[in-house]
């Protein structure tokens, strides 16, 4: 069985403190352990917060592609006052996005989430309640979320997601594992340009170009995010990468890619 990256630094850090352990006396011994046990921590806790690590398991971040073409992704809808407008102005530029819906929001507007799965769009998991305490829960209480985001986002566009990026983008072991036993594909990001918090569209437009490569997943969000200021900013981000020779695509089109290598 291959390890991931977690196993690894846990096995890594139990060789080290029994080296220590044999080598080392008083509180010299201490120090180290001390130390070492604090560096692992420390990286450990950065790769639940940056799925590009790949900490815990393979999170689809960005495609290996020459072609210039990238995925634009908005998270923590569908939302009544916005998404309808984005869909909108994504039909106008003739742009495919991929969705990842908070089931609980699916629930509550289900035809919002029908629209966007008709005009072409993916639907896609982010998970019932979007709980802040998410990366918490225990394997049963985060399968119980995503299976009830499944049903939902089901239920309203008739077809089941393929891929689940969970709240905020954290990650940890039981993330992977439930991803696993219900068949998805956990999806982070390459690129933000954290939109929730700038006020300023130019911003966070200029963030995610700063991160855009060929096969990138730009993370953007439809919930959390004021209409108008959305609609500039994704607006501004199509022309800028259409200047730049890229093309938008949905994220199982960018995936193809890459497996076709």
């Amino acid at each position: 069985m291959r390890l991931t990256r977690f196993q690894w630094i846990l096995v890594g850090t139990a060789v080290a403190a029994l080296l220590i352990v044999g080598l080392c006396r008083g509180a010299t011994c201490l120090i180290l352990l001390s130390l070492l046990f604090t560096l692992a921590g420390l990286w450990i806790g950065l790769g639940v917060s940056f799925p590009q690590w790949q900490m815990f398991g393979p999170s689809l971040c960005r495609v290996r592609t020459g072609e210039k073409v990238v995925a634009l992704t908005f998270d923590d809808g569908p939302d009544p006052e916005t998404t309808p407008a984005l869909l909108t102005l994504l039909a106008q530029r003739r742009v495919r996005a991929t969705f990842f819906c908070v089931g609980d929001r699916v629930a509550r507007h289900p035809e919002v989430a029908r629209r966007i799965a008709a005009e072409g769009h993916l639907v896609e998991n982010h998970s019932h309640r979007h709980s802040p305490w998410t990366n918490l829960f225990s394997v049963r209480r985060l399968r119980e979320d995503v299976s009830r985001a499944q049903a939902e986002i089901e239920r309203a566009t008739g077809r089941a997601p393929r891929f689940f990026r969970p709240p905020m983008g954290l990650t940890n072991q039981c993330v992977f594992r439930v991803a696993r036993e219900l068949g998805l594909t956990v999806a982070g990001y390459s690129a933000r340009g954290f939109d929730q918090r700038t006020a300023s569209a130019e911003r966070v437009v200029a963030r995610i170009l700063r991160q855009v490569r060929p096969g990138a997943i730009v993370l953007l969000h439809d919930g959390g995010v004021p209409a108008t200021r959305l609609l500039a900013g994704v607006s501004m981000l199509i022309d800028k990468l259409e200047a730049e020779g890229y093309q938008c695509w949905r994220l199982d089109e960018l995936n193809s890619c890459e497996a076709q290598r």
